[in-house]
């Protein structure tokens, strides 16, 4: 039912490749089977890390050396003798010999004062200790739980290894570490909740360098480091829960799909037993139902079918829930019921409130990220570390668009119209903005196109809907050229449909969909499977842990410039339905200028300002320069230089109050 696959599932070329990284890290890890834990995978993968990571490895030379070997080879036959074992036992590498085998071995090598493992060569001062057969079916137990682990880091390796980057077609997949920058994360982020709209957020933060402002990486943040050890709110040198926040787009599912896989194939982090993504938007199809945590675990992985109470009760797991902003569950911290048995039914939302509270195993970490306006549904009592994902620096920006336009001179002319524009600069700090924005520069550069480069935010999403749409005519309808600038009427349609889309789910707070609400904005499941293929650039989807399509906007500010598009229209077509519901029963039509003031007190009365680019794309939709871009998608408007000039005193007039 999930998205995670058993290793068997795979093809032939994928499961080659997924045992043999397997098998290598096998052969690379820490521990001995036989001293390892119940949970062998949080022993044994402690200190290696596979050649996925530049990082250099552990420092603990001694116990590096450790090799795990397979059961099966180690009760199949002596690498002494090289016959079926007698009266196995293993020394404390994990090799298995013959008694007699090895105690000769030894007895012939005793005159230089060392034993060492014939098959490793681990030496020792003293004579290893020996693990006698009795205790392998003890071994086998542990093996199967191995098993278990083991094939869950494949599934989770398999499923986060690759991305797909925003004007790749549908199935081209990028490997993540070919294209990973390594984000600017900072630890310390206030505790109040910011009410400014992100884009604002991103200009603060941008200039705002505090004291209590440290960089960290993103596979160290359940690590206490010297120098950050006075933020951690537990008097105990502990981590348990961490909160990340970061606006819509800015890296936090990159962030967390890169610890993942970095934890699944043997770099990172691995004093982690387990690893259980629950991302947000998987978990809000399932709300409705009765859980227990173990049956949560198997849902969302099902390659953890045979994982018990009494494993779980000694493995060091890491619950991840990635998209607190996109829940659709209600979180009470105050009068939901206490839970504490790891087999006890109820609801979702009741499972993540008692785990995240500590009440439901307790020694599990727990890692959450959000849009900063969500973030305060999680009480402060129940974070230990804050941090915060904020893109790109300049420097990364300017190294992104160096990176994606080999010619120099284009890039370095991208730049610096770039660093012209205040509002652009700004955005460029999410890394989807600069893609957006390589997208719409590159194809005005390298076309006919070539006039002036869009300045503000406006004119960059006008132009780039365009081009998103041409792409989409080239490879739905024959390729058919048409003027850069011309949209047919079957464009206008399905465009004013996601319109509506974009615009009722952002009056929602919403930036994922499902399936039930593009059906209400008229869209069927035709026209979503079309979505699907042609704007992964414009509108995506990915199937999460449940198996069920779930859509979004490829960035927040796209939903936010479509909203404001379906709105400019309903104004210009006179759909006084749209209007009143927006704003208010009072509303009667009238000139452009009050349509615009209504809009701007509308979004000032939002807590959160979730409306603010919204009606700032609105006003930029009206200037001429805009309208032409666009044509008849817009509609007519009359936007004399006496409109635009009331539109400026009324801003003027409602920033002065």
């Amino acid at each position: 039912m999930m998205f995670q696959t058993s290793v068997m599932d795979l093809d032939p070329q994928t499961q080659s490749k997924r045992l043999f990284l397997l098998h290598q890290n096998h052969r690379q890890r820490a521990e001995s089977v036989i001293s390892s834990c119940v949970s062998m995978k949080s022993d044994q993968s402690k200190e290696h890390p596979l050649v996925f990571s530049n990082e250099p490895g552990p420092s603990d030379t001694k116990e590096r050396k450790r090799r795990a070997v397979s059961v099966e080879e180690q009760l199949s036959c002596c690498s002494l003798c090289q016959d079926i074992l007698k009266d196995p036992v293993s020394t404390s590498c994990g090799h298995w010999f013959c008694r007699q085998c090895i105690t000769s071995y030894w007895d012939q090598s005793a005159s230089s004062g060392d034993s060492s493992c014939p098959q490793c060569a681990e030496r020792s001062r003293t004579r290893p200790g020996l693990q006698t057969d009795s205790q392998t079916s003890t071994v086998q137990t542990k093996t199967g739980q191995q098993e278990v682990l083991d094939e869950h880091q494949i599934s989770l390796s398999s499923t986060c290894e690759c991305v797909t980057q925003g004007t790749d077609e549908a199935g081209s997949e990028i490997p993540i570490n070919d294209i990973f920058t390594e984000l600017h994360i900072t630890e310390g982020l206030s505790e109040d909740v910011n009410t400014q709209h992100e884009v604002w957020q991103l200009e603060t933060a941008s200039k705002m360098e505090t004291l209590h402002d440290t960089p960290i990486k993103c596979q160290d943040i359940f690590k206490v480091l010297p120098d950050q050890q006075k933020h951690i709110r537990l008097k105990q040198k502990h981590i348990r829960s961490v909160l990340t926040n970061g606006v819509a787009g800015v890296g936090k599912t990159f962030s967390v799909q890169k610890f993942t896989l970095d934890w699944a194939v043997g770099s990172e982090n691995q004093d982690i037993s387990l690893v259980v993504l629950c991302p947000f938007r998987g978990l809000n199809s399932i709300k409705d139902e009765q859980y227990n945590l173990i049956m949560l675990i198997q849902e969302c992985h099902p390659t953890l079918q045979k994982l018990t109470a009494e494993k779980l009760a000694v493995c060091k797991v890491l619950f991840i829930f990635d998209g607190l902003d996109e829940s659709r569950l209600s979180l009470d911290f105050n009068t939901s019921e206490v839970v504490t048995d790891v087999t006890q039914k109820t609801s979702v939302s009741v499972l993540l409130t008692n785990l995240i509270k500590g009440n439901l195993l307790p020694s599990a970490l727990i890692w959450i990220t959000s849009r900063p306006a969500a973030a305060n549904q999680i009480p402060p009592s129940c974070v230990d570390r804050v941090t915060e994902v904020r893109g790109f620096t300049d420097a990364q920006k300017e190294e992104y668009f160096r990176k994606r336009f080999s010619d120099e001179e284009q890039s370095s002319r991208i730049i610096s119209h770039i660093k012209t524009s205040r509002s652009l600069h700004i955005m460029c700090h999410i890394p989807v903005f600069c893609w957006i924005t390589a997208t719409v520069l590159d194809h005005m550069l390298t076309t006919d196109q070539r006039g002036e480069l869009p300045k503000t935010l406006t004119d960059m999403y006008s132009h780039f809907l365009l081009v998103q749409t041409k792409r989409k005519k080239n490879k739905y309808d024959g390729g058919h050229e048409t003027s850069p600038q011309e949209l047919t009427e079957a464009d206008r349609k399905l465009l004013l449909k996601l319109g509506r889309l974009a615009f009722e789910q952002l009056q929602e707070g919403n930036i994922m969909f499902y399936q039930e609400d593009l059906k209400q904005c008229g869209l069927d499941v035709t026209e979503a499977a079309v979505l699907s293929g042609f704007c992964t650039q414009i509108f995506k989807t990915e199937n999460v842990i449940f198996q069920k399509t779930v859509y979004s906007f490829v960035h927040l500010s796209v939903q936010e410039f479509l909203a404001a598009v379906y709105m400019y229209h309903c104004y210009t077509s006179r759909n006084t339905k749209v209007l009143k519901d927006f704003l208010g029963e009072d509303y009667r039509y009238s000139s452009l200028d009050d349509f615009l003031k209504r809009a701007m007190e509308k979004s000032l009365q939002s807590k959160y300002g979730h409306l603010d680019l919204f009606v700032r794309f609105l006003h930029g939709l009206s200037l001429e320069s805009n309208q032409s871009v666009l044509g008849d998608l817009l509609g007519q408007t009359e936007n004399s230089p006496e409109t635009i000039q009331r539109v400026i005193n009324n801003l003027k007039e409602m920033n002065s109050e």
